[in-house]
């Protein structure tokens, strides 16, 4: 009985990852995954409808918290004029030098995707950068590859984003010990961005424009003052240096935001615009969340059923994380198309087992898990929401966008990984 439960078990694992890899709905396939397991392990039924479907998704209250506030600050952003501002700013700065623009925006960019979050917020600026970019004479493929290099640097030490994984690996926190880590991963990924650009520089072709005419195509003409340009960064500060939890910190940086734009001179203009943030905010995590949800859901069911993997599969597993780590750094692409290392994927059945397994410690399986995300999929995989729109918006085929950027998000996830097990789990 238990050879063929985990036989079943195994079949449905390997069709959830080529349904993933094929773009199917994740919130869907997850609770799809989620009942067929709890049928196939014989969990009970109060255990299903009390731990598996309502404990795990009223755990993740704190996180979801986390999302929707940060989703609402990067709306602030955009919304106020900040996020526009510090790109003209930036332009301006650069003057009459392609590349020196290019370098400069997309770094600008990645530090302010460390504080702003959502799909929104990144096609908000991508319409405002990408249309500099190609006026300065980058081509289409390099300038979509390196606004997304740079939004996925943002990543490593944004609250929000990193506050995903914490409902699934629930003893890690945004501590000195994570930002330690992240920082040195921003690094990395700077002289990945730095270095592809000037790789591909030489692909563009050489008409120039003047930066200052580009930035007035999309930046914001709000006038705002020069003291703005520390908004984004007021979330990571108060989390990383004053201990502050991260609704507040984000409270804080709405608050500012608001302020130091001038939108809270009235009562009315106060609520319109805070309410609109609020609401295009969660508007952009909306789908985010619910896929969220479905993921708890996915990883309660796999902790009920582990036993039976651990007696089928126990001796095939390694109990090396020095094995492991290297199988994640050689085989890193299968996290394209939500594959089974993407842990927003297919690969959260992996992590799941992995985890109700206990072999490995919690911290090395968070490491291994956070970093391809944002190393590989953030930085080459169209299946990424707000990369798919920006292919579309400039017109650039999937597959030569994966030509151009999977080499490089390859090797900064190896340098990530093994810097992550020296750095953070040892």
């Amino acid at each position: 009985m238990a050879i063929l439960q985990g036989i079943l078990l195994l079949a449905t694992f390997l069709v959830l990852v080529l349904y993933c890899m094929k773009g199917g709905n994740l919130l869907l396939g997850f609770l799809v995954t989620a009942v067929l397991w709890c049928v196939i392990g014989l969990v009970p039924i109060q255990t299903v409808v009390t731990a598996i479907f309502q404990d795990s998704v009223a755990a993740y209250g704190g996180t979801i918290a986390v999302i929707v506030f940060g989703a609402w600050f990067g709306r602030v952003l955009v919304d106020t004029g900040i996020a526009g501002y510090i790109i003209k700013k930036t332009v301006e700065l650069a003057g009459d030098k392609p590349l020196v623009t290019t370098l400069l925006i997309n770094i600008v960019c990645m530090l302010i995707f460390t504080s702003a979050f959502g799909v929104g917020s990144v096609m908000a600026i991508g319409m405002i950068i990408l249309p500099i970019l190609m006026s300065l004479g980058i081509d289409k493929r390099t300038a979509v590859g390196a606004y997304m290099l740079a939004v996925a640097g943002g990543m490593w030490l944004n609250v929000a984003y990193v506050s995903q994984f914490f409902a699934v690996f629930t003893g890690i926190k945004y501590d000195n010990h994570y930002v330690k880590f992240g920082l040195i991963a921003t690094a990395f990924h700077l002289v990945i961005l730095i270095a592809y650009i000037l790789f591909n520089y030489g692909l563009a072709n050489k008409k120039k424009l003047r930066a200052w005419s580009a930035a007035e195509q999309g930046a914001s003409d709000t006038q705002l003052k020069g003291y703005v340009v520390f908004v984004p960064f007021i979330p990571i500060i108060m989390v990383a240096i004053f201990k502050w939890q991260p609704v507040p910190a984000f409270i804080m940086g709405i608050f500012l935001g608001l302020l130091l734009t001038r939108n809270l001179n009235s009562y009315k203009m106060a609520v319109t615009k805070a309410q609109k943030t609020l609401y295009d905010g969660v508007a952009d995590s909306g789908l985010l969340i619910g896929m969220l949800y479905s993921v708890n859901i996915f990883q309660a069911a796999a902790k009920q059923i582990a036993p039976i993997l651990q007696d089928l599969f126990g001796d095939f597993i390694p109990n090396s994380p020095i094995i492991l780590l290297i199988a994640f750094a050689v085989f890193a692409p299968l996290a394209l198309f939500r594959g089974p290392l993407m842990i927003w994927g297919s690969g959260i059945a992996l992590a799941s087992i992995l985890q109700a397994m206990g072999t490995f410690d919690e911290k090395f399986l968070f490491i291994i898990f956070m970093i391809l995300p944002v190393s590989i999929v953030a930085s080459s995989c169209p299946t990424q929401s707000w990369t798919m729109w920006a292919l579309n918006f400039v017109k650039v085929d999937t597959k030569e966008y994966i030509k151009s950027n999977l080499g490089w998000a390859w090797a900064l996830s190896v340098a990530c990984l093994v810097m992550g097990y020296f750095v953070y789990y040892l």
